[in-house]
């Protein structure tokens, strides 16, 4: 069986990372690539992009902020665009590839514990926890990736007493985490990275110089598609200038599947 790759990857502005991402095309070239962060509505996402390189983009849209998309070498079937949990924001994409369901997502950051974006990312897991599980009774093969904007554990955060309680690293989402799990659904990126290795790291203060990061992007994966897994990565090259070209704060996080 040829192996497949699956890469998930928040992009920060499709737009402003245009050249960025054709150079990650050109030179890995997976075999499906899950974005998120496009900051552009549909009749403006860059198709040909995508196209040009062989790729079939699917994308569900909005205007300067939210957006993902799912661009697939591999035939895609059965695209569902949105559901409950996004309140209006364009922040879910699901689709059949081969046999396996494959959902992508761009969950909220949440801002702050006291403010109301906090209490819209509890609502929009507990949505995602439900939908999931009705997945999971309809089929054995899935895969949940995206930006999920948890850090699960201190080893998934550059300094955890810092960030104690706060959103990405707060004790309702951990406890959303958890649910995940119970439904089945496994980290299979951690097993193949060192602790204190992290997928996104802010702009500021040298953060990504200083390793101040945090893993957020995960792939979460139900059993049958755990044992399917030869190896895992995070890209931390694609989180660097290159050329002149400015990164997204996130790296692409990436699967190897037989």
């Amino acid at each position: 069986m040829k192996k497949q790759t699956i890469v998930t990857w928040n992009v920060n502005s499709l737009k402003a990372r245009h050249d960025y991402v054709a150079r990650y095309l050109d030179e890995h070239r997976p075999d499906v690539l899950c974005l998120q962060e496009l900051k552009l509505p549909n009749e403006r996402i860059p198709h040909a992009l995508f196209r040009d390189r062989g790729y079939r983009l699917e994308t569900h849209g909005q205007k300067q902020y939210n957006g993902v998309a799912i661009a697939s070498l591999l035939p895609m079937e059965n695209v569902r665009f949105g559901f409950i949990g996004e309140e209006g924001q364009s922040r879910f994409i699901a689709a059949r590839i081969g046999d396996i369901e494959l959902i992508n997502v761009y969950c909220p950051q949440g801002q702050a514990a006291d403010s109301p974006k906090f209490a819209y990312k509890l609502r929009f897991y507990e949505a995602l926890i439900a939908r999931i599980a009705t997945e999971l009774a309809q089929t054995k093969d899935l895969i949940l990736t995206g930006d999920l904007n948890i850090a699960p554990s201190a080893e998934d955060i550059y300094d955890p007493k810092k960030f104690a309680g706060i959103p990405s690293f707060h004790p309702k989402e951990h406890e959303a985490w958890r649910k995940l799990e119970k439904l089945g659904l496994e980290d299979v990126v951690k097993p193949f990275i060192s602790p204190n290795t992290y997928s996104s790291w802010d702009y500021r203060k040298m953060s990504f110089r200083f390793n101040h990061g945090m893993r957020i992007d995960h792939f979460l994966v139900s059993k049958s598609i755990a044992k399917r897994v030869l190896d895992a990565a995070i890209i931390r090259d694609f989180r660097k200038k290159k050329d002149g070209m400015t990164p997204s704060d996130h790296a692409p996080v990436q699967i190897v599947l037989m």
